[in-house]
């Protein structure tokens, strides 16, 4: 006589496993930037977030205290806006308690868009970070492909650099110094660092060149207080001239910017009083005099009413 086996052990049994495959893992994601006061997770490339002296891995700059930088002047003091509660350890990524007026989503709130979550994303539903996790990939750093697959560029492209993170939306009275410009027109960004703002959308592009940023969406009949030319000769060496149009009394801001957003030198921050067309000389040197190695740079002008970015080539 064939001893039958319970129904019920082996339907437990199937369940587990089906649930061990079918549940991404999360033991080799980066869910937290640290479990502890250390530099753990994010922490072991980026370093203690508590650190005073906190080292970009971004420009090499020395930022200070930048948790204090989030916490007491973006935030206005808002713990919960990026912790979940108690002892404030471990520090997730995409969760907090969530602060005054702002969602539980933690970092993600700055460091990710919602219109990246969406089924087209094959990371859905957990694609919010999609342009911070490409923003990674295209520096070399691969970590992110183990569990996220559109952290490759070839399988997703995140929403562009202009689009809001959620906590930019509206910060409203609670957080008044957060940041509202993604394209960091106004400088919000830029509270530590050189001034080249986020790569939000991961194309390894910052700011200042990504042609996400450039000047767009002006009402019908407005003009640019300056228009801009393609600088000649193009490739140069060992000089090049830009020439720009004033059609009417602004600031004009005319700079130079590495391909990574890096600012090189600025040639024109001034007042133009008279419609006309202008030059500025370009000598292929930094704004400490050093001269610089052949390479692909972007040239950009900035007035009241917007943008404008070229792209130039020294070559020796």
């Amino acid at each position: 006589m064939t001893q039958s086996t319970p129904i019920i052990p082996i339907l437990r049994y199937t369940v587990f496993t089906l649930l061990i495959f079918l549940i991404p893992s999360q033991a080799s994601a980066y869910t937290k930037y640290t479990i502890n006061d250390d530099e753990t997770y994010c922490g072991s490339c980026h370093g203690d977030f508590r650190d005073n002296n906190y080292i970009s891995a971004v420009d090499g700059e020395n930022w200070g205290d930048i948790h204090d930088l989030h916490r007491s002047t973006m935030l206005s003091g808002d713990c919960n806006a990026c912790h979940i509660a108690g002892d404030y350890f471990p520090v997730y990524m995409d969760s907090s308690v969530g602060g005054s007026g702002l969602d539980p989503i933690g970092c993600m709130g700055c460091h990710g868009r919602d219109e990246d979550n969406v089924p087209g994303n094959p990371s859905y539903p957990f694609g919010a970070g999609a342009g911070l996790r490409q923003h990674h990939t295209n520096t070399g750093v691969d970590d992110c492909l183990a569990c996220h697959d559109d952290a490759s560029p070839s399988n997703y492209t995140p929403v562009g650099e202009s689009v809001l993170p959620p906590y930019y939306a509206d910060p409203g009275n609670s957080h008044p110094a957060m940041p509202t410009v993604p394209c960091n027109d106004d400088g919000s960004e830029n509270f530590a660092g050189l001034s080249i703002g986020l790569d939000n959308d991961g194309d390894g592009l910052y700011d200042a060149v990504d042609p996400e940023c450039n000047l767009s969406g002006l009402p019908d009949g407005v003009l640019p207080v300056a228009m801009l030319s393609q600088n000649h000769p193009n490739p140069f060496n060992p000089s090049t001239t830009i020439e720009y149009m004033v059609s009417s009394p602004g600031q004009v801001r005319l700079q130079v910017f590495s391909m990574s957003g890096k600012l090189v030198t600025t040639l024109v921050d001034a007042q133009h009083d008279v419609a006309d067309t202008y030059q500025a000389v370009w000598n292929g040197h930094d704004d400490q005099g050093r001269p610089l190695p052949s390479g692909v740079f972007f040239y950009r002008l900035a007035s009241s009413r917007g943008s404008e970015m070229k792209k130039m080539i020294l070559l020796k």
